[in-house]
């Protein structure tokens, strides 16, 4: 099977602004859909009930990102930097109780309350710690056992970004990379990590899987 291209995100040409914003957002939100949509074209069965509230969920929490993004930006000034902290915490605990249904998943967080990055930064982020979560509470413990997906960020003094979301879980299956795995969501992470210049890292062992991206940002002042 070809490995599936790597995603690019559309932006609008519209001026530059808050109209300009919501533009660009929505379109990379209607390209994942567009990419969820066609990963189901090589399919030889009919999705079942649980399949679909699945990807519909998942769905819900990528349009969900990017509303709690502009609801911080409504509450705040519309070109200030958001505290990433507090917006990761904010969809991660969306996700986890849109997709965990009957089971229990304690969700921890670490985050820098010093931790601020500008708006389209803060959505790219948004965005892989929306997949990394989505695959946690999916994968993590397939056997439907209580686990545990921890949250953290910080930022360096030389304003240097670390964002970790870290599960317990079985870790990855055998003989997977997940450097090049077709599946959407870690195509989603590989792409937008790119475009923010920043490493992404894997590593898994007996105490479950790990991702940790580091993303260079300007000297603090």
């Amino acid at each position: 099977m070809a490995t599936r291209p790597t995603l690019a995100f559309s932006r609008p040409d519209l001026p530059a602004g808050p109209d300009r914003r919501i533009a660009d957002n929505l379109s990379i939100v209607a390209g994942l859909v567009r990419d969820q949509a066609s990963s189901l074209d090589g399919r030889s069965s009919t999705l079942d009930r649980d399949e679909v509230q699945a990807i519909l969920a998942e769905l819900g929490g990528r349009v969900d990102a990017v509303a709690r993004l502009h609801r911080l930006l409504a509450e705040s000034s519309a070109e200030a930097a958001l505290n990433l902290g507090e917006y990761l915490e904010d969809i991660s605990a969306a996700i986890v109780a849109a997709l965990s249904g009957d089971r229990v998943i304690r969700l921890q967080f670490a985050c820098d309350p010093h931790c601020f990055v500008p708006p389209e930064r803060a959505l790219s982020l948004g965005f892989i710690v929306v997949e990394l979560v989505t695959n946690a509470v999916k994968y993590a413990h397939p056997t439907g056992v209580a686990g545990e997906i921890t949250v953290r960020c910080e930022q360096r003094p030389d304003g240097t970004i670390t964002v970790e979301v870290s599960d317990d879980g079985v870790g990855l299956p055998e003989g997977m990379d997940p450097m090049k795995a077709s599946s959407l969501g870690l195509r989603v992470v590989r792409s937008l990590a790119t475009q923010l210049g920043a490493r992404v890292e894997f590593e898994h062992d007996a105490l479950g899987l790990s991702c940790v991206l580091q993303m260079p940002g300007e000297l603090r002042a």
